[in-house]
Parts: structure tokens; C-alpha cells; sequence
């Protein structure tokens, strides 16, 4: 077997998926970050409305990029599940 001790062991791997898991949802996070704007989507697919390009559906779901409430808005898909675009919501001016 091996010198090192056994909770030594766990330890490492628990940090090691840890950062991994880190690390991925970092990666997807960037990604949306880096989705196209509304206007640029349309032009870059040629559509007049919004459509997805992968599979043509008129259906889309709506997120916000760090949580439920935020105005940056993510478009999605919602047959295929591909994220689409992203903007910014107007927000209303307080009263």
C-alpha cells in the first residue's frame, strides 16, 4: 500500500473535485458571458424574429445571468435547451 495516511487521501481528492467542479461552473459561466448580444444574434443567423437556429423553435425561456432577479437576461432555447442570446433589460425608473 501506500505511506500516505488514508485522511490524507480523502482530503486530496475531496479538494481535487472540488476545484474540478469549480472550474466547470466557472467555464459555463463564461460562457454565458460571452453569448452574443440580441442584435448580433439575429443578424449573425439572419432572422427577422427570434428563432432558434438549431432547431427553429419559436419557444424561449428567460434567465438572469448571476441570479433570478438580475436585468443582464439570458435567452434560451426552450426545446433544444441551447442558450441563444443574452441583454439587458430596461429597468423601470424608481417612483
Amino acid at each position: 500500500m501506500s505511506d500516505v495516511p488514508f485522511p490524507v487521501l480523502v482530503a486530496a481528492v475531496f479538494l481535487l473535485t472540488s476545484l474540478t467542479i469549480v472550474h466547470l461552473a466557472m467555464r459555463h459561466q463564461n460562457a454565458q458571458r460571452a453569448l452574443p448580444e440580441r442584435d448580433a444574434y439575429l443578424a449573425t443567423h439572419g432572422l427577422q424574429a427570434v428563432a432558434c437556429a438549431h432547431c427553429q423553435s419559436t419557444e424561449t425561456r428567460e434567465l438572469g445571468l448571476d441570479d433570478a432577479e438580475d436585468d443582464r437576461r439570458l435567452v434560451a432555447c426552450a426545446r433544444c435547451e441551447k442558450m441563444l442570446f443574452r441583454y439587458t433589460r430596461d429597468t423601470l425608473p424608481h417612483a
